[in-house]
């Protein structure tokens, strides 16, 4: 199923924030295979590079958070990493590794771009491992959506932000099919103007059950969540009401 396609899914789409960050060691093999297992639609994972251009997935700058190693992941090589970081007994994957796990399973792929410098190298990683279809670029960047637009047009981006008023008419403006503001943005006017002009509204990071409701009565089309079981469980009860 093509990314949009996921994103159309009723009464909304599940997406794992970090693989599942709220239930396994972030942003690894361990996290995404979890998250695919319950049953999300999407995972989503942050990538950046090291100094050798080995694309990894990691959120922050550095590993001090994940695996309390103050080193910043640009600074060393992808060897060095694999020898000594461990994120709750995890290893540091390779974006690569990650692309042909989703290239076997019914699963979409929101690639977060940390650094949009690195955004031609996961583009050509993207087409090599054959996922064009199943993967969107999201970032905070305007560059990246642009780079992106430029040199594979097929790829679907989306555009992340976190700040009144929000984003939606840049995210027109640079071409992206979403839109990704933090939760508190996704009022029902926010949303009704994104649906307006075609685009898919997702928001993060909802971990309770009250908010994820307000998403839903909003008319967001997919709920990014550190805790993706109890999105599901919650959709479970929406369909149940609407069907009963």
């Amino acid at each position: 199923m093509r990314i949009l396609e996921k994103l159309s899914i009723k009464p909304f789409a599940v997406v794992g924030h970090r693989g599942s960050a709220g239930r396994t060691p972030e942003n690894t093999l361990r996290s995404i295979d979890y998250a695919v297992g319950i049953g999300v639609d999407i995972v989503e994972v942050d990538v950046r590079s090291t100094r050798d251009g080995v694309l990894i997935l990691l959120h922050d700058p550095d590993f001090k958070r994940v695996a309390g190693v103050d080193v910043v992941a640009k600074n060393v090589e992808y060897a060095w990493i694999k020898d000594n970081v461990s994120i709750g007994g995890e290893q540091v994957p390779r974006l690569e590794e990650v692309l042909e796990f989703v290239k076997n399973r019914d699963i979409g792929l929101f690639i977060e771009v940390k650094e949009p410098e690195t955004t031609r190298k996961i583009l050509e990683l993207i087409s090599m491992h054959g996922v064009v279809d199943r993967v969107a670029v999201i970032s905070f960047y305007d560059d990246v959506l642009t780079i992106t637009k430029r040199l594979n047009p097929a790829v679907v981006t989306g555009l992340i932000y976190a700040r009144p008023p929000g984003r939606i008419l840049d995210a027109i403006g640079l071409g992206a099919k979403i839109v990704l503001p933090q939760y508190r943005l996704a009022t029902n006017r926010a949303v009704n103007l994104a649906h307006r002009y075609g685009l898919k509204v997702v928001a993060w990071t909802v971990n309770t059950r009250e908010d994820a409701l307000k998403l839903v009565e909003a008319g967001v089309d997919g709920l990014a969540s550190d805790i993706p079981g109890v999105l599901i469980g919650i959709r479970r009860e929406v369909v149940s009401k609407g069907s009963s």
